[in-house]
């Protein structure tokens, strides 16, 4: 049995938001927010939830001539190209046991190029999913037949495997940070 839980965007709830700035509820509506457990129903790992959620990082000047940003609501404004997005895995064990070994794998979508994960120990595959490990020890072959050094731009998937166990009733929060394409 599989200690490990995966997080899958549904490219239609993505594209949605990102290509046609439709508004999240309404892509929700349409495609469905789902999430593929990997674990028994009686594994305690089964009791951790995970929320997805998109904002939209938005940089602007104030009165005063300070640059602030702010996080907006992909619902409440077109997303287009440039845009830079912080993606966010909620996650709370709503279980009576401590889950250890938790891992939450989530793919970067293809309209999405990826900027970094905000999680320092978080690793990331540029194979589709079929490896992981820390951006500066990944290569990627060229069509000429030559690796070179894996850039951020190359990522397909992050995993975050928790080092520290979740005690019930304990959340968090897992995040990576993008550009729409």
């Amino acid at each position: 049995m599989s200690k490990i839980r995966m997080i899958l965007l549904e490219a239609a709830m993505v594209t949605g938001v990102l290509m046609t700035g439709m508004s999240l509820s309404e892509v929700a509506y349409a495609a469905p927010l789902t999430a593929t457990i990997q674990a028994a129903a009686t594994d305690p790992q089964a009791d951790v939830k995970i929320d997805s959620s998109i904002m939209v990082e938005r940089t602007e000047e104030s009165e005063s001539g300070a640059t602030v940003t702010t996080l907006v609501d992909p619902a409440t404004v077109k997303v287009i190209p440039g845009d830079k997005l912080l993606f966010t895995n909620s996650y709370r064990n709503t279980g009576q046991n401590t889950v250890t070994g938790f891992v939450v794998n989530n793919p970067v979508h293809s309209a999405v190029i990826f900027t970094e994960a905000l999680e320092d120990w978080a690793l990331v595959s540029v194979d589709g999913g079929e490896t992981f490990g820390q951006l500066s020890a990944l290569s990627v072959a060229e069509a000429t037949l030559e690796t070179r050094p894996a850039l951020a731009s190359d990522v397909t998937h992050i995993r975050w495997i928790l080092p520290s166990p979740i005690a019930p009733g304990a959340s968090g929060e897992l995040r990576f940070r993008g550009i729409v394409r």
